[in-house]
């Protein structure tokens, strides 16, 4: 599997880093780039991707939106992986937790581009508990579906793996 992040333009301007195309990796996760002017190298990253290009597997979703590559069998049950919306969210919300934890506990040393996060978070949770001061229901009301969602997202799961059990 080749998970790099490169890029070359016009022949002569070359990028070599780690950067994902995220506002978490612009100014949240400390990512490096290397920007390289020179026609030699770029066109050397040019050839070792069309290299690479040539022994590539494409790997698409069918109509289930089950992964298999092109020309392969179908599995009846392949594996499934986990870069959704679903673990995206959870990863942002890891990254706010991280970030407002150190400013409570003063564990590490918060950066300047955390400041910008302490304020919209200490902002939200202070609009937050005036609004469940004064109506309780705001939180009351999502906190019920947040519930049913979660027990009914549950139930499903739990059946879907005894049905499969069964099979």
């Amino acid at each position: 599997m080749l998970h790099a992040k490169t890029a070359v333009a016009d022949g002569h301007w070359a990028r070599v880093g780690s950067t994902n195309l995220n506002v978490a990796s612009w100014f949240g996760n400390r990512e490096l780039d290397a920007v390289i002017e020179d026609d030699t190298f770029a066109r050397q990253m040019e050839q070792m991707y069309v290299d690479d290009l040539g022994n590539a597997t494409e790997v698409v979703l069918d109509r289930r939106r089950k992964l298999s590559a092109l020309g392969e069998p179908r599995h009846p049950h392949p594996a499934r992986g986990s870069g959704g919306s679903t673990s995206q969210a959870a990863a942002g919300a890891m990254r706010i937790g991280n970030a407002v934890g150190a400013a409570f506990t003063d564990r590490r040393v918060l950066e300047p581009i955390e400041a910008r996060l302490a304020i919209t978070t200490g902002l939200l949770l202070c609009a937050v508990s005036m609004l469940v001061a004064f109506i309780p229901q705001a939180l009351a009301f999502p906190l019920v579906a947040l519930g049913a969602w979660g027990g009914l997202a549950l139930l499903y799961k739990g059946y879907e793996l005894r049905r499969r059990q069964k099979d």
